[in-house]
């Protein structure tokens, strides 16, 4: 039980234990009147009791004075120094610690206690063992001496420290300990002179459990973190990582919060790689948000590693190791009630040996981007300016300039609107005229000032129908909306345009309403088409939750297209691919998503994807997914290669109370290879956690592959040991929740 005013302790964070740890009840309170505040309760079988002075009690002795209560069969009280000392039988309850033991001493001003051969029992974080002696500060620190301390239960024992000495502070929930030997099942595996671990889940300094790895590009690897709490804005991981074949790896991470910003600073070093001719590697990142003023913002970032094969040798995944450009940019924006403008200088660090130095992006030095835009209203002219000035250098790679065309681009488009829009229907016309200059100086292959000018012409329009439905006894509101677009721009030879960074986008349902296939200023797509769409959707009205959706889209062509990025040719097919697209949820466990894309002019599927997700509880898992991509030939114009045909499963599933499986499989159906594979289990108990997952996976184009294992061992009220596998499994298996 507990005194009046306090809680009784709950094992709610610790879900796998069979049983609460067993806490004696407190003494009961037998008064005529609740006590005030420093008030000493005393009961006892016996008591040879002075007035002011030393009082001897045997027999069942109980003291209670606020929080603290003692019990012992013999209790020497001293009043005028409010101490006690305990022998026999020794228990002492507070909020924070139970402690039993042979002897004791009690300073209750003090709120301090000193015992002799205790078990004690830490409430806040399930800690319990034994102590030669133990000195107790309640509320804020417990010293113990010759000490064991575990978080398991006494059925279970799986592991426990040894220490000369463990200090435990519970104003900070940090503890540390010296000459310290870790045992798992009574053997002993590690000494340290010193380790310290958190009581909770706060900051502090100290080193971390060392990870341990091994793949067979770097063999075996241990890292050894140290975590620096340098302030309550900022902290640091200093992290030596051993790899027997390529050596010692110095690692740092520095995060920092400013007032209105914050930023992270990412640093690796390799001198002389063993396996990589003994040259010096190493890697740096930076990345920086700050606000300013109202309405301002400035972003930065700086990423450069000192080779080619950086990210293929020393990443962890397919994602990683295909890292085709590393980003450097400075950008800062400003916006008012009707415009913003932002200034970016960017550049790029190629990392991808494949790339030629002729297809690399270009710098921008600088880009400035302006638009301004009145309100939008029903039923009155709504205007639009965007504007953007840039310069583009490519440079030299190596000392060896390239055969490029640097130079200035400005491109102005303002644009006038007039929507008409009620509750059930909309039609917006809209006309915008696009100018483009250039001055390209040093160009050979261009004029030195080429422009271009060009109206845009589009409307669109749609209707909202609804209808009350019902399915699987579940009342919906079902919607049909219909949207036809229509967009005119005349064709102009651009051939005599450089292109700097523009590409063309994807084909996909939002495409359908672009006013321009292009994605940059360097094109402008010629049409004369008109998009015919139409979407459902399925919204429970008992929740207000969308339940799913269809559409289906296609763009019918009165012309042939005849403005195409280079390497391309005109296109005289009557309509586009038609699109469709789908997602649902069934029963609130089950997920579906896909799209498809069928082209009518050769009958053929040029892209489909399909994704399913079972997720009835947060540690159950299953994802299924397809995905299959056709290259279109620039020449014939028809589908003839499968780009992409990949199946991907991956899951995380439960077998029992305590052990689970993971794993993912992603399989390149085409080549008949595998691009990912990882595989493992779960151990989960109620002071400690297991898991191990092998892993095989590409690591760049050529088709070579790395082949690891990952190991992690938690110690719950502790730390962790191994390679930590929380983080790659969260970014790799959809749904994916961890226990520990």
């Amino acid at each position: 039980m507990c005194l009046p005013g306090g809680a009784e302790t709950t094992d709610a964070d610790w879900p796998l234990c069979p049983q609460a740890l067993e806490v004696p009840a407190r003494p009961q309170i037998d008064a005529d009147a609740p006590l005030a505040a420093g008030d000493v309760h005393i009961t006892a079988d016996k008591a040879d009791l002075e007035q002011d002075g030393v009082s001897v009690l045997q027999g069942n002795v109980e003291i209670t004075r606020d929080r603290q209560q003692v019990s012992a069969d013999t209790i020497t009280y001293n009043k005028p120094e409010n101490t006690a000392d305990l022998e026999g039988n020794v228990e002492y309850w507070d909020d924070a610690v139970y402690l039993s033991g042979d002897k004791g001493h009690v300073e209750f001003d003090g709120e301090t206690g000193r015992f002799e051969n205790s078990r004690y029992i830490i409430k806040d974080n399930r800690a319990r063992g034994t102590a030669g002696e133990l000195f107790h500060e309640y509320d804020s620190k417990t010293k113990l001496e010759d000490v064991d301390y575990t978080t398991c239960d006494p059925e279970d024992n799986f592991w426990k420290l040894s220490a000369s000495e463990i200090n435990l502070d519970h104003e900070s929930n940090w503890g540390d300990a010296r000459n310290v030997v870790f045992r798992i099942k009574d053997i002993p595996v590690l000494y340290t002179p010193y380790i310290s671990f958190p009581l909770s889940d706060e900051r502090k300094t100290g080193f971390l459990f060392p990870s341990f790895g091994n793949s067979n590009r770097n063999g075996a690897e241990i890292e050894t973190p140290f975590y620096w709490n340098i302030a309550p804005e900022m902290d640091a991981i200093l992290t030596p990582r051993i790899m027997s074949d390529s050596g010692l790896m110095l690692m740092g991470q520095f995060r920092y919060l400013l007032a209105r910003g914050e930023g992270i600073l990412n640093a690796e070093y390799l001198p002389s790689d063993n396996d990589f001719n003994n040259e010096d590697r190493n890697l740096i990142g930076f990345t920086h948000n700050q606000l300013f003023s109202d309405t301002g913002k400035l972003f930065l970032t700086y990423n450069r590693v000192s080779d080619k094969e950086y990210f293929e040798d020393f990443g962890s995944n397919l994602s990683v190791t295909s890292t085709r450009y590393l980003e450097r940019r400075a950008e800062a924006s400003y916006s008012g009630n009707w415009w913003n403008l932002s200034g970016r200088i960017q550049d790029y660090q190629t990392v991808d040996r494949s790339i030629p130095v002729t297809s690399r992006p270009y710098k921008r030095l600088p880009q400035i981007n302006f638009n301004a835009y009145s309100p939008r209203n029903n039923r009155q002219f709504n205007y639009q300016v965007k504007s953007e000035i840039s310069y583009f250098d490519r440079g030299d790679s190596n000392g060896v300039v390239t055969d490029v065309n640097d130079g200035l681009r400005f491109d102005l488009l303002p644009s006038v609107s007039y929507p008409i829009y009620n509750a059930s229907a909309f039609v917006e016309p809209k006309l915008g005229l696009r100018f483009t200059q250039y001055d390209l100086p040093d160009s050979g292959t261009f004029d030195s000032n080429p422009n271009r000018i060009l109206p845009i012409v589009s409307v669109d329009s749609g209707i909202f129908l609804e209808r009350d439905t019902t399915l699987f006894n579940t009342s919906f509101l079902q919607t049909l909306e219909p949207r036809l677009f229509y967009l005119y721009i005349p064709e102009d030879d651009q051939d005599d345009l450089p292109v700097f960074d523009t590409g063309q986008f994807d084909f996909s349902f939002d495409s359908l309403f672009r006013v321009d296939r292009f994605s940059g200023p360097d094109r402008v797509g010629d049409a004369n088409q008109f998009t015919v769409a139409l979407t459902s959707r399925l919204i429970n009205q008992t929740t207000g939750r969308d339940s799913g959706y269809v559409s289906l889209g296609q763009i019918y062509f009165l012309k042939d297209r005849d403005v195409f990025l280079p390497g391309g040719k005109t296109r005289d097919e009557d309509s586009s691919p038609i699109v469709a697209e789908i997602g649902t949820v069934i029963a609130g466990d089950w997920k579906l998503r896909g799209n498809m894309q069928w082209d009518p002019n050769n009958n053929k599927t040029e892209k489909l994807v399909g994704l399913m997700q079972y997720n009835p509880a947060p540690d159950k898992v299953v994802n299924l997914g397809y995905r299959v991509r056709r290259t279109t030939d620039s020449l014939t114009s028809s589908v003839t290669v499968t780009d992409i045909e990949q199946s991907d499963f991956s899951f995380h599933w439960p077998v029992n109370q305590n052990w689970s499986a993971v794993g993912r499989w992603t399989y390149a159906t085409a080549d008949e290879k595998t691009i990912d594979l990882f595989g493992g289990v779960e151990y989960d108990s109620c002071c400690w956690g297991f898991r191990v997952v092998g892993r095989r996976f590409l690591t760049d184009a050529d088709g070579d592959s790395d082949v690891g294992i990952f190991l992690q061992l938690e110690l719950k009220g502790l730390a962790g040991l191994g390679k930590s596998t929380v983080e790659f499994l969260e970014e790799n298996l959809p749904g994916y929740q961890s226990g520990f």
